[in-house]
């Protein structure tokens, strides 16, 4: 059998038996990170058996978080043979972090647009943002997303684009960061994308927007930053349907939410864990955690063309189907072509789920490519040293990351979000409507659809029906002077769920005048086409 499908089997044998569902761990002793070889089938069976915290799967080998002599003990009764390369991850982390700092007192810069050498805080990230949005006031609007964190946190954004106050019209790319707490440098490269767009005055900023999430989980990047919890994944849920305390989160690190298992399409399905103290617990229900609620809205609310997630640590482009049970996309061939062109400037594997990784429901990317139609992504960023691989390294390798120079010179993750950022511009990708309407008038497009989750696993063993998830797809713009529009939207079909096929949906554009509807007309659309309408007599 070749070696690339003996690496499938092995993630798929690992996903079957649990691989994302490891319990989550108090970090009260030393913390080692082993490579473990995986040579066949049924080595990884073993491992995924072991309930251990697995970072990475490779051809042969994984690399694998041991939280004590507990864990290296399951290893040996399980007969895998391990290997030590850090340690004591904690006090390996604690001399990155003092270098680091001390390299920031002695005024050193890195290469980065902002030229940082230091990780960022969540209220640094957060002053960040502000400073961006006062220092570039025409080309950047700061908002506020409308739920709060479980700890009563805002969550921030910033929409980026020439004329920005102006910009409803046109298609956005969405960059994320931070749905998994410890995986710090995807603030980081974010945050750094979103200066370098701006720093450089980047022309793609007149045909596209951009728009950047660089924490979606404030409380979890807070509790592993700060080094309350430094190997916490989870947001900050403690008991299903109640808000938990500070202090009840500090004190429970084996429960929480894993948020990118929490959207509605697909939820519950398979490589999401059914038991709360699952390091990917689904959670209670499709989008029950506040900050997924943010991240529904936000991709429900704005023509969001193309969608990076980014997480560490493990070399991966990812795009749906993200588990066994979806069907293989009506548009694949235009889907993975983008992936592979964003793939071509990181060096690493891009496919589905099942077959590059393991399996997943409740995810971004079938969030926003089952209800809008846009072409969505999971990157697997790739920051580590020595040969073995950290959710946070030290930094000069998330620096080399964004420049794809030192260990990563063939792996330039700035690259690929221009690729992704072109990409959401191309009008070839999405659709247009364009059209013609008197001056000072507010458009809104509206789709209401069912999302629907997988058949429901149940923390019992039993599988139950599949749940209808409403979802309301509504974003507006408005007329100006010149009395004609030209409007970037998703397409109007919509991949079935359960079928390689489209939907053959349509959009309601209604033209409003003073918040009252006066006119009102079906728009059907197409990928790569464009429609035409008249609103004159709005």
């Amino acid at each position: 059998m070749p070696f690339r499908k003996t690496a499938a089997l092995a993630c798929a044998a690992l996903s079957a038996l649990g691989l994302a569902a490891a319990p989550a761990r108090a970090e009260t002793g030393k913390i080692s990170i082993v490579r473990v070889d995986v040579p066949d089938k049924t080595a990884a069976r073993k491992l995924a058996a072991s309930d251990l915290d697995i970072m990475t799967i490779r051809p042969g080998k994984a690399q694998v978080l041991l939280y004590g002599p507990d864990d290296a003990s399951k290893l040996r009764r399980a007969g895998l043979r391990a290997t030590t390369l850090v340690t004591d991850v904690a006090a390996k982390n604690r001399e990155a972090r003092a270098a680091e700092e001390a390299a920031a007192r002695r005024g050193e810069r890195s290469d980065l647009p902002t030229g940082r050498v230091t990780y960022r805080t969540l209220r640094e990230t957060n002053d960040e943002l502000k400073e961006l949005a006062r220092r570039y006031p025409t080309r950047v609007k700061r908002f506020r997303l409308p739920h709060k964190s479980l700890l009563g946190q805002d969550v921030y954004g910033l929409e980026i684009s020439n004329r920005v106050a102006v910009s409803d019209r046109k298609p956005a790319f969405l960059l994320t960061g931070l749905h998994h707490s410890r995986e710090w440098p995807t603030v980081d490269l974010t945050m750094e994308f979103a200066w370098d767009v701006l720093k450089n005055r980047n022309p793609l900023l007149d045909r596209a927007k951009l728009i950047v999430v660089p924490i979606v989980n404030p409380d979890g990047y807070d509790m592993s930053r700060s080094l309350v919890q430094e190997q916490k994944r989870r947001n900050c849920r403690v008991v299903d349907g109640r808000i938990p305390t500070r202090a009840e989160c500090a004190a429970n690190p084996d429960k929480g939410v894993d948020l990118n298992r929490n959207y509605g399409a697909f939820w519950g399905g398979p490589g999401a864990g059914t038991g709360v103290t699952d390091s990917n617990y689904r959670g209670a229900a499709p989008f029950s955690e506040p900050e997924i609620q943010n991240m529904r809205d936000l991709i429900t609310t704005h023509q969001i063309t193309v969608a990076i997630s980014n997480h560490t640590p493990d070399a991966k482009v990812l795009r749906v189907p993200s588990a066994p049970n979806e069907p293989k996309p009506a548009e694949e061939a235009a889907y993975d072509a983008l992936g592979r062109r964003l793939a071509g400037h990181t060096g690493w594997e891009t496919g589905p789920w099942p077959d590059v990784y393991y399996d997943a429901s409740g995810t971004t990317e079938e969030m926003a490519f089952y209800a809008t139609g846009a072409f969505a992504f999971t990157f697997e960023n790739t920051p580590g040293h020595d040969g073995s691989y950290s959710f946070h390294p030290e930094y000069k390798y998330v620096i080399d990351q964004y420049l794809g120079r030192g260990m990563y010179a063939r792996s330039n993750v700035r690259r690929a979000f221009l690729e992704a950022f072109e990409a959401a511009a191309d009008r070839g990708l999405h659709s247009v409507i364009k059209g013609r309407a008197p001056m000072g008038r507010t458009l809104t497009l509206t789709k209401d659809i069912d999302l629907h989750t997988s058949a429901v696993r149940n923390p019992d063993g039993t599988t139950g029906a599949a749940r209808h998830v409403p979802t309301a797809l509504t974003s507006t713009m408005s007329t100006r002077l010149g009395g004609s529009f030209t409007w970037d939207v998703n397409p109007s079909p919509r991949q079935d769920q359960y079928a390689t096929r489209l939907l053959p949906e349509s959009y309601t554009l209604t033209c409003s005048l003073w918040g009252k509807p006066r006119k009102r007309v079906r728009v059907s659309v197409a990928r790569g086409g464009t429609a035409t309408v008249d609103l004159r007599g709005c």
